[in-house]
């Protein structure tokens, strides 16, 4: 260690100024020394990047997980006129919601065109997954398989949130979706059957108003109309699924099917990294200290 080092040295310059009969030497210098030393260890201990890791505890339901799908096809960008929230908008606050009244449960986040594709797997880390909603998730980010389109939204994609591996474990899977139900046909058959197989159950959240229009970058309206018929749809897939189906006006009521779905059950202790603070630029910037002690000392000697 540096320091034992200045300290040794200042042991042995003391005996040999004993044997010579030699003063010690000015306070001003053995301050230089300490100051150079104090240097050299902040360096040292900077150069070695340390850090603080604050990590959290928190009970965690490992008999139930759930997966939150957004529509992000191009009709989910309509919305009453320029400026004011799309359904895509409203759609994330939506599952957002629905993610901080299921604390306890791991959940998952995937976006929906007529394909799925998963951007989170199931995490009881909040902001993981409001993470992913801001920022990850976007409409036609990526788009159809077809190249896109205002209408793109394909209800039978869905089956592979339920039978493949987006769950882990035998646990009680629940599926909710976030769409403005405005979908192409599907094979409806092929669906029940994936989400039997899945052993899923699913939520429908519709987002979807009367008279939305989908605006291009100059406030000009494209030619989309919504469709009437997707509160039917809507239905009909929660039906398929013997799932239910909700308005966006009733999240509050799905908010409570789900936990009725998820139900309850026991909970084991889950210790996560809640974050990790480099203090190496603290360190560095305590360093400032000692070397404009050194520099002044230059500058007036």
């Amino acid at each position: 260690m540096p320091l034992a080092a200045y300290v040794r040295g200042e042991q042995r310059a003391a005996r040999v100024r004993g044997i010579l009969r030699l003063a010690a030497p000015a306070g001003s210098q053995r301050t230089l020394g300490a100051v150079i030393v104090a240097l050299a260890v902040l360096g040292g201990i900077g150069a070695a990047q340390p850090v603080i890791e604050r990590t959290r505890t928190q009970a965690v339901r490992a008999d139930a997980q759930a997966f939150l799908v957004v529509d992000t096809s191009r009709s989910m960008l309509a919305s009453s006129r320029p400026g004011t929230p799309t359904r895509f908008d409203r759609a994330r606050a939506a599952a957002i919601r629905v993610r901080d009244a299921l604390p306890e449960v791991s959940v998952g986040l995937a976006s929906l065109t007529d394909r799925v594709l998963p951007l989170v797997f199931p995490t009881t880390s909040r902001d993981t997954i409001e993470s992913a909603l801001r920022l990850s998730l976007g409409v036609d980010r990526p788009p159809s398989s077809e190249g896109g389109g205002v209408l793109a939204t394909n209800f039978g994609a869905l089956g592979a949130v339920a039978s493949r591996n987006f769950f882990s474990g035998p646990a009680r899977r629940l599926v909710i979706v976030f769409t403005d139900a405005e979908t192409i046909d599907y094979d409806e058959g092929r669906l029940s059957n994936a989400f039997t197989d899945g052993r899923a159950e699913l939520l429908v959240v519709r987002v979807w108003r009367e008279g939305e229009r989908v605006f291009g970058p100059g406030g000009a309206p494209e030619p989309y109309r919504p469709d009437p018929s997707s509160a039917a749809s809507a239905q009909q897939l929660a039906t398929l699924i013997e799932g239910r189906a909700f308005d966006e006006d009733e999240v509050d009521q799905a908010l409570g099917a789900a936990r009725e779905m998820i139900g309850e059950g026991g909970t084991v202790i889950q210790v996560e990294k809640a974050s990790i603070e480099p203090l190496g630029p603290y360190v560095f910037l305590a360093g400032l200290i000692p070397l404009g002690f050194l520099l002044s000392r230059r500058n007036f000697a």
